[in-house]
């Protein structure tokens, strides 16, 4: 059996690293994006060593509240997985998108959504010879209970969300919008945004007998 821990939105929080039940045992750690809070180079760099005293084998992308500085470096400390795709374990493919689609905030990663569906459709090329798929994306899927901020407003990507339809990967594990902590299923896909790191949510992501799956947790 592999598995794999899920993280993102950890804005340069990681206090909850150390109660992850066995950390150091599962086969590495994925995050999402949102590594910093509009940080540097320097301050990724800082997360990522505090990360790696716990399991140095880590996959990482930035996400909107990162930018393209941050994911120069993670493409150095980390096994980069922005724009990209490669079997994580025999028969799975992992890809990866960061950044996210427009904000009202101007955040240093935002993309539109067209260049997020150049971008999945670039991993996808990579992986979809593999019979397994997890999709890491940063942004949630649009119009699901992923994506929801106050007032019940869907502010997710469609081109996830069209991604997901047309290609059916096993799971998702996104972030991006902190409130909307939840799990669903879009078809055959099971998608988990766990929410704040600091926050306590994480994904557990297992697969064992030609399965895949994705579990929300959420640390006390």
């Amino acid at each position: 059996m592999n598995q794999w821990i899920g993280i993102g939105d950890i804005h340069n929080n990681t206090s909850k690293i150390n109660y992850i039940p066995e950390i150091e045992q599962i086969d590495g750690i994925i995050i999402h994006g949102d590594i910093t809070n509009m940080g540097d180079r320097n301050e990724a760099s800082s997360v990522i060593s505090k990360i790696k005293l716990k399991n140095s084998n880590i996959y990482a992308q930035a996400g909107n509240m990162d930018g393209t500085g941050v994911q120069d470096d993670l493409n150095k400390t980390t096994t980069p997985i922005h724009c990209k795709g490669f079997e994580i374990c025999k028969e799975v493919g992992l890809m990866g998108v960061g950044m996210s689609t427009p904000t009202p905030f101007q955040t240093p990663g935002e993309f539109s959504d067209e260049q997020i569906g150049i971008w999945l459709d670039e991993a996808w090329e990579q992986v979809k010879h593999l019979p397994h798929i997890m999709l890491i994306t940063h942004d949630p899927p649009f119009g699901t209970n992923l994506d929801i901020i106050a007032g019940g407003i869907h502010v997710g990507s469609k081109s996830v969300l069209n991604f997901i339809e047309k290609h059916q990967p096993d799971i998702l594990l996104c972030g991006h919008i902190h409130e909307s902590r939840n799990e669903t299923t879009i078809g055959k896909t099971k998608a988990v945004n766990p929410g704040m790191f600091s926050e306590g949510g994480y994904a557990h992501i297992q697969y064992n007998e030609d399965k895949l799956d994705i579990n929300l947790n959420i640390l006390n």
